[in-house]
């Protein structure tokens, strides 16, 4: 489509090119939407049974970003009609997942009350049933609400989910190890012992996939503006990681209580050590999400406790595979499941923990951004007192030069010898008028001097 679209003879026709663009990958988001309804006329047929149904998985999360990433034009338009499609996907996930948590435990519910006996098993199943579905479905509504807001910061946070969770679901499925880390590797099942199924999978994708050009591309905002929606969509993302860590250390109580009440393996220490991980992972990510809108936090320090988060993330879904306990195989086992299945008695862990572990990284990224672009304002900026202009024009003072000595000789005035007594006629000196040194710019006027006069004594008769 972008071949045709960009290369061929209507490259030059805006209008022709996106209706091309979406002519050619309207069949495979129409091929994809057919397997949604497939997949939920399975989980009503197989409804109450062992049967799993099979879902829709990664390949369908990246078709369908794929599909939407080439089929959008370009656009301009602040009023982009792009944003009420993804509003519709939100509410849609939202609903799925409502009425998966019912239906699954309607169920349940069901199964363990239709047998002869009401034992711990049943209150097992039922217990087991509402704490996973509420928990699955806390973390669906609490991501799909991004969908339903079109600010830049539920935008921004919706892209890095999305690209998070298509990052995760290829890790899951390829690696050996995804197995352990999701019992049904990395497909999105509704089945009360995996959660939900996360009904939001599907509309994350492509709602990331609709966002991400006009978000991503968009500078028209100030700096301040830009900084303030990156830093409010970490809040949003830590939000979401400590809600899902709050509701694992719920489903491990759970597991735990179910495990010591029908004797299934279990091990007090390693299920305190992980709950004890969830428990700091929540905190954490609960004091970075009040403390990121405080500026007198040090941004150097808000970024290591978000790589602290980053880091914990990741050593959750490790050491959540490592300890979960296991059943011991028996010689006589039937065959493992090349789709799903494993040896773990508690499947908590599952790709959305995987995609916390990417979206706890673009937190990072969010927090390095922001917090270079904080300490870098004040220097640029000139201080409080440079920028106030003068309240008056200047005025500026000439400050005389001091005069040059006088180049007139010295005159020498003679005395008489000590001890004579005769007086002598006044001799008349001359002396030449006084000169006044004046600059250029002097306007002073002369002064003029009287002519000298001769004294003589009273009996001086010449």
């Amino acid at each position: 489509a972008l071949g045709v679209t960009r290369l061929g003879p209507v490259a030059s026709h805006p209008a022709v090119a996106g209706r091309l663009r979406v002519g050619f990958n309207a069949p495979y988001l129409l091929l994809v939407l057919a397997f949604v309804g497939f997949d939920v006329f399975e989980t009503v047929r197989f409804a109450g049974t062992v049967q799993v149904p099979g879902g829709v998985g990664p390949g369908a999360w990246l078709g369908v970003a794929g599909a939407l990433l080439s089929a959008q034009p370009a656009s301009t338009d602040p009023a982009d009609r792009r944003f009420p499609l993804v509003r519709v996907l939100g509410y849609a996930s939202m609903l799925g997942a409502a009425l998966s948590f019912g239906f699954n435990l309607y169920w349940r519910v069901k199964y363990a009350l239709g047998g002869s006996e009401f034992g711990r098993q049943n209150v097992a199943v039922i217990t087991s049933a509402v704490v996973y579905g509420v928990v699955a479905l806390v973390a669906v509504l609490v991501a799909s609400t991004w969908l339903v807001r079109t600010t830049k910061a539920s935008r921004l946070a919706t892209v890095a989910l999305g690209a998070s969770e298509l990052v995760a679901g290829i890790l899951v499925w390829i690696l050996p190890v995804g197995r352990d880390v999701d019992a049904f590797h990395g497909i999105a099942q509704n089945t009360s012992t995996a959660g939900v199924g996360f009904e939001g999978y599907l509309a994350w994708a492509a709602a990331a996939a609709l966002f991400a050009p006009r978000t991503l591309a968009d500078h028209r905002a100030t700096r301040a503006t830009e900084a303030n929606a990156w830093r409010a969509a970490a809040r949003n993302g830590l939000l979401l990681v400590a809600v899902w860590c709050l509701g694992s250390i719920a489903m491990r109580l759970t597991d735990l209580t179910v495990a010591v009440s029908l004797n299934y393996p279990f091990s007090r220490y390693d299920s305190i050590v992980l709950a004890g991980f969830d428990l700091v992972t929540a905190a954490l990510a609960l004091w970075l999400r009040v403390n990121l809108a405080n500026d007198a936090v040090s941004a150097r320090l808000v970024s290591s406790l978000c790589g602290l988060v980053a880091t914990l993330s990741v050593s959750r879904v490790v050491l959540g595979v490592a300890l979960a306990p296991r059943f011991q195989e028996t010689p006589n086992a039937a065959a493992q499941n090349p789709v799903y299945g494993n040896d773990l008695a508690q499947q908590i862990t599952s790709v959305f923990d995987v995609t916390l572990c990417g979206l706890a990284l673009c937190i990072l990224t969010a927090a390095i951004v922001t917090g270079r672009r904080r300490r870098r304002g004040p220097n640029r900026t000139a201080p409080a007192g440079a920028r106030r202009p003068s309240a008056a024009p200047t005025t500026r003072v000439r400050v005389p030069r001091p005069a040059p000595p006088s180049a007139a000789a010295t005159t020498r005035i003679p005395t008489g010898a000590p001890g004579a007594g005769a007086e002598h006629p006044t001799t008349v000196i001359p002396q030449a008028g006084p000169r006044l040194f004046r600059g250029d710019d002097s306007t002073t006027g002369q002064i003029p001097v009287p002519k000298p006069r001769i004294f003589r004594a009273p009996h001086d008769t010449k």
